[in-house]
């Protein structure tokens, strides 16, 4: 068999180690192996190193955002084709999808196929945040998108996204303004402007006191809001209070990208836990997700394409390879990044 160099974790809470003899996966029907190129850094890596949870298997082979370029396709592939540049968010946990590793597995209806109006680095912001956002928005609350290169009618409502900020927040924004809703987007006052560059009509200070904030989400809006998604992991309560005591709407939905504390609602509000860690995997509730992303990345494809839909600022991380990885996945645990963290893991 042969076998390809990267980086793997013996079991959890171990540490990273860079070897040669990992396994090279061949390519099976509707699949292709990619080499990876960049590799976009997420929360989502120090969790499943430090907690095991997630991996399918031991020794894992774990990574999450990434660009590179295909090299071969299996039976049926015919949406991709080697020699594409292609990005994406992978099925996190399965080390034959992974890139933190030479060459990796991709689904071509997982897959984003890169244009020339998206660099290779910037790719690598995209996956896990645009399609976390589509799960919450698109499934969880049903907003709908207009066609690629064209603008949705203006909306007399307003979405509400907490941590407006963040790579989830900014692209849950994009994604509201373009369905044409007016969006109201809660962040430390130091990144506003990141909220507001993605398209929020006004922000709200997260850190004021509750009762602050509340006022400020009726001045806002006047009530006309009845989505709210928190990409903050800390705006339950807040998000639950405003769309019981200030919204006007009669539908009202919650989404969040907490899918394993307790929670608990009032049936009034749609609960919606966003569920990307699923992608790839058995069961219903899993398959749901899987084929949800099938149908979203077509979709968004043509709105990258059209630069409605855009990438974000990122910090590309010193040096190159899996000891950068390594490093840079230290570095974003120490708080030390102030952009979404890329690496150049293999020259092309």
């Amino acid at each position: 068999m042969a076998t390809q160099a990267g980086i793997t974790i013996s079991g959890p809470n171990e540490p990273y180690t860079v070897v040669n003899n990992i396994p090279r996966p061949t390519p099976g029907p509707k699949q292709a192996l990619v080499k990876t190129l960049y590799t976009g850094l997420n929360p989502v890596e120090p969790f499943m190193q430090h907690t095991g949870m997630l991996i399918s298997s031991w020794p894992a082979v774990i990574g999450s955002d990434v660009s590179g370029l295909v090299i071969e396709v299996g039976a049926g592939c015919e949406k991709i084709k080697e020699g594409d540049y292609v990005f994406t968010c992978v099925p996190v946990g399965i080390s034959e999808f992974s890139p933190f590793q030479e060459t990796f597995l991709v689904n071509e209806d997982w897959v984003f196929k890169k244009g020339e109006n998206v660099g290779l680095e910037e790719a690598c912001t995209v996956g896990a945040g645009l399609l976390t956002a589509g799960l919450a928005l698109l499934d969880g609350q049903g907003l709908e998108l207009p066609a690629a290169g064209s603008k949705a009618p203006q909306q007399d409502s307003w979405v509400i996204v907490m941590g407006g900020s963040g790579s989830v927040g900014r692209y849950c924004v994009q994604l509201a303004s373009l369905a044409g809703y007016k969006v109201l987007a809660s962040c430390s006052p130091s990144k506003n402007e990141l909220a507001l560059k993605a398209g929020a009509s006004a922000t709200f200070n997260n850190r004021a006191p509750v009762e602050e904030q509340l006022v400020e989400i009726e001045r806002a809006t006047g009530g006309k809001f009845g989505r709210i998604v928190d990409t903050s992991l800390a705006a339950l309560d807040l998000s639950v209070r405003a769309l019981e005591t200030i919204s006007k709407e009669s539908n009202k939905y919650f989404a969040t990208v907490d899918d394993w504390s307790d929670m608990a609602v009032p049936e009034s509000i749609n609960l919606y836990r966003v569920k990307l860690g699923m992608l790839g995997r058995p069961g219903d509730e899993q398959e749901h997700v899987t084929t949800k992303i099938a149908e979203m990345v077509p979709i968004f494809q043509a709105h990258i394409s059209t630069g409605q839909l855009l990438p974000l600022d990122y910090h590309l991380v010193d040096g190159e390879g899996w000891e950068a990885i390594i490093s840079g996945i230290a570095d974003m645990e120490a708080g030390k990044l102030p952009k979404k963290p890329v690496v150049k893991a293999q020259v092309m």
